[in-house]
């Protein structure tokens, strides 16, 4: 519980000033996605650094029990996810789908509520 809670410190703040940024800055969103679509290196990055998170987050706390630190384990295995799509299916990072505002404000609201959760569960819950 306390290695949940203390990876739930330091990515739950992350979440909410990332979904924040992505509902209320929409170009610089679009300008990034753009620019991570035409540059091969940024996408290899971004893979590193994904699966560096998800997989010490997984290694460090990876425990499918319904409850708050639930919230922990799909944020592991989603960035894991997210870094191995970045290698070997970069195209389904990057579509045409992606690009779309109302899908991206969607995308920022669930990132939104999610670090909400987190920040919850590691600094009010306990």
């Amino acid at each position: 519980m306390q290695t949940a809670m203390g990876i739930a410190s330091v990515f739950g703040p992350f979440l909410l000033i990332l979904g924040i940024w992505m509902l209320f800055y929409h170009a610089n969103m679009m300008k990034v996605i753009t620019s991570i679509k035409n540059t091969p290196g940024v996408m290899y990055l971004m893979g590193v650094i994904n699966l560096l998170i998800g997989l010490s987050v997984l290694s460090s706390f990876n425990v499918w029990v319904w409850g708050p630190t639930l919230l922990v384990t799909i944020f592991g295995w989603v960035v894991l996810i997210r870094g191995l799509l970045a290698f070997f299916m970069p195209q389904c990072l990057v579509t045409k789908p992606v690009t779309d505002h109302g899908y991206l404000r969607v995308k920022g609201v669930i990132v939104l509520i999610w670090g909400f959760c987190m920040c919850w569960f590691a600094f009010w819950m306990m």
